[in-house]
């Protein structure tokens, strides 16, 4: 653990103290012996000081950080000795490093003495008297006085700069949309039904997808996603088939809407592409919800537009992601590539390629703030020929590369 890594970490401790006079413990997962504030009860003090009881207590406490990075919120539960306890995981620049724990609280319905006396057994009896006299210092706490807590530490996490929020919404959204497909799918499992229409099922997704109905594709979306898992057997190569159907279909859809073919093929391809990428069934879930996400938010029916420029513009928009030159340009929009180029610059102040690379560096800006997309992936889907070409422009464009921009966009606070 690097010192000035310590040093923020302790600061935050320090600030949990003063602010909710709670003790709290960090636990990194790669180093051992933890960092504390100054108002731990005396109970967890001398379990931190024991050798055994600290190890039983680092196990918990890793692991309950490893859960909360995973959902993306605290995480509770009771700790080796029988008490009740939050965590929440820490993260600098979206890497989970270990976790903060407030413990030694007991629900006040419970006898803390027999609770606590069972586990303390699995240690040495010379260690068992010694915690035995520190009872008195735990705390009785509600339930929702111990939500307060988790919600406060990570909150606290997010103003310090240690935690991204924008990171952790998307870990808690991916989280609560596996439970929903694992609700769904035990649900399937416990009926007997004949096997679902999964046809039936894409068919009333491109339904409400057309209709924009959020409500009723998002119910939809966790159900369908737990039928294509059974109807794989759980097999990450058979669901990627399913899902390429559902992807056909939707890209049929835009072309019946007015989509121009192109757009909707290279469109369809970036989705394969990301699809591709995902290596575990979880991960092609979350990236088909975020495409069924994507094309609830386009708007897919081209604007009427009947001047020059504005039928650049419309170009420019769909045929960004590819080789797009001012000749292609000229040709589908009925100009001279002369008089493409003097009407844009009279028009909009702005030459064919600056509008280009206008659009370029926003989508790529986008993909950069809301995806987990590598930035190699995001170089050739914005259009540009590599990464380091990518790279270079970015960083002319925003005076940061494309890494830093990320960075600090997750870190904002």
């Amino acid at each position: 653990m690097s010192d000035d890594f310590a040093k923020r970490i302790g600061a935050l401790l320090n600030e949990i103290a003063s602010i909710s006079q709670q003790g709290a413990v960090y636990h990194d997962l790669n180093a051992p012996g933890p960092l504390r504030n100054a108002v731990v009860c005396d109970f967890c003090r001398q379990c931190l000081e024991n050798q055994s009881a600290y190890l039983f207590c680092r196990h918990t406490c890793c692991n309950a950080a490893l859960n909360a990075l995973s959902s993306g919120e605290p995480f509770y539960s009771e700790c080796w000795a029988g008490l009740l306890f939050v965590t929440v995981a820490v993260a600098p620049r979206n890497i989970g490093r270990g976790g903060i724990a407030l413990g030694g609280f007991y629900s006040p319905e419970s006898d803390i003495r027999e609770t606590v006396g069972e586990r303390l057994n699995m240690l040495p009896s010379r260690d068992v008297r010694a915690l035995r006299k520190t009872l008195t210092s735990l705390k009785p706490i509600t339930p929702s006085a111990l939500r307060g807590l988790g919600q406060y530490v990570m909150d606290a996490t997010f103003s310090s700069g240690l935690n991204s929020s924008v990171f952790f919404a998307g870990q808690n959204a991916r989280y609560l949309q596996q439970r929903e497909i694992a609700e769904e799918a035990q649900i399937l499992r416990n009926t007997t039904q004949p096997p679902p229409d999964l046809m039936a099922d894409i068919c009333r997704m491109v339904l409400y997808l057309n209709r924009q109905d959020r409500e009723r594709t998002r119910l939809l979306v966790s159900n369908f996603l737990a039928k294509l898992l059974m109807a794989s057997n759980w097999d990450l190569t058979k669901l990627k088939a399913h899902l390429r159907i559902l992807l056909a279909v939707i890209t049929s859809q835009d072309v019946l809407r007015g989509m121009p073919w192109e757009t909707a093929v290279n469109r369809e391809l970036r989705s394969m592409h990301r699809l591709e990428k995902a290596d575990t069934i979880e991960a092609a879930c979350c990236e088909v919800a975020d495409m069924i996400q994507q094309h609830l938010i386009a708007d897919v029916r081209p604007e009427k537009e009947d001047s020059l420029p504005d039928r650049a513009l419309t170009w420019i928009q769909c045929h960004y992601s590819g080789k797009a030159i001012l000749a292609s340009a000229a040709r589908a929009t009925g100009a001279s590539v002369s008089t493409l180029a003097h009407t844009l610059r009279r028009e909009t102040g702005k030459t064919f390629h600056q509008l280009l690379h206008e659009k370029r560096i926003a989508e790529a800006r986008r993909l950069l703030s809301t995806t987990a997309m590598k930035v190699s992936d995001i170089a050739l889907c914005c259009g540009f020929t590599d990464q380091s070409h990518f790279t270079r422009t970015f960083k002319g464009t925003v005076n940061l590369t494309p890494g830093k921009f990320r960075y600090l966009l997750n870190n904002e606070h």
